[in-house]
């Protein structure tokens, strides 16, 4: 018999996909043993449409946006259940998704993730939820279709966890997602400790969702479409994840298409968006103010290490 599933969410203005979000979830074949949003000081009373609904919803509210690590931890720490739904609210899942999830971590005791295809509303094309890594540490999603299989990690928009790989690849207690990341790069780094202990991830085609995508943030999915302080921390956290998880020799052997990458990428800002520039630049000293806490974590993570560069050198394709 399948453990008991909760989901967690994090929601921050998301008035416009909740209800939706909500009837998937009530419609699941395998019925969901309790629903826990932490709201990210919405302003669009979204928090107020889930305070209507306590007897379906465990709400936690902050007082401000403290971004989707910090919200999925809450989530995530706030539920009881062996198996762990980690869901945008722009998510919408086929009614067999938490199911057939499910079944896949009963049947695979080393996997920690399991995630499946999204139908991505913004680009009108099918993914798979799973991704690869590219040598720059960008993701490339696993295609739509083909049998089940193990990838390097999973989306954060719907994924099914294992409570008991969660807790392994805590940095510290309660953080699942590192809280200095805020937003973006994430899912890379905590999919990358996974490995590194030795778990498994898996994609299955046959979970199926509608991905609105990047709903908070009125759909922009390019990087250039972003408002500053997102793209801020999505290049801060590509450096930070570095810094935290690679091991000298695997950075040595990713180290030309890093380099490539940033010769290419702040010169095209500087053209794009060049009063940007100097506040994103600031990112790089975020991550120089953050390094020595990077650092411990860094010692830390290396230690427990169960693969080395083996986590992840398998999963890398192209530049």
């Amino acid at each position: 018999m399948t453990a008991a599933v909760s989901a967690a969410l994090a929601n921050w203005n998301g008035a416009a996909y909740l209800p939706k979000c909500f009837a998937a979830l009530q419609a699941q074949s395998l019925q969901l043993h309790e629903i826990v949003v932490v709201d990210n000081g919405s302003t669009d009373g979204s928090a107020d449409w889930l305070a209507q609904r306590q007897g379906l919803v465990k709400l936690l509210r902050c007082g401000r946006n403290e971004g989707y690590c910090v919200g999925y931890n809450l989530a995530i720490a706030a539920t009881e259940s062996p198996y762990v739904l980690v869901l945008n609210t722009d998510v919408y899942l086929a009614p067999d998704f938490v199911e057939v999830a499910a079944n896949v971590l009963d049947s695979h005791t080393e996997t920690a993730a399991v995630t499946g295809s999204f139908y991505e509303e913004a680009t009108d094309r099918t993914i798979g939820g799973g991704f690869r890594l590219r040598r720059q540490l960008r993701m490339y999603p696993e295609s739509a279709g083909g049998p089940e299989r193990e990838v390097f990690g999973a989306s954060g928009a719907a994924v099914l966890f294992r409570r008991a790989a969660l807790d392994e690849a805590a940095e510290v207690v309660g953080q699942v997602y590192d809280p200095r990341y805020f937003s973006y790069g994430e899912d890379i780094d905590l999919a990358w400790r996974l490995q590194s202990l030795g778990w498994r991830v898996r994609y299955t085609a046959d979970a199926c969702a509608h991905h609105v995508g990047s709903g908070s943030l009125g759909g922009a999915l390019r990087f250039l479409d972003k408002p500053a302080l997102f793209q801020r921390h999505a290049l801060k956290n590509r450096y930070l994840t570095l810094i935290k998880n690679a091991p000298p020799v695997l950075l040595m052997e990713m180290l030309g298409a890093l380099l490539l990458t940033d010769l290419v990428l702040w010169p095209f800002l500087c053209l794009r968006q060049p009063l940007r520039v100097p506040y994103l630049l600031g990112g790089i000293v975020d991550v120089l103010r953050l390094l020595p806490g990077s650092w411990r974590r860094r010692r830390v993570l290396q230690q427990r290490s169960r693969r080395g560069a083996q986590a992840v050198r398998p999963w890398l394709h192209g530049i």
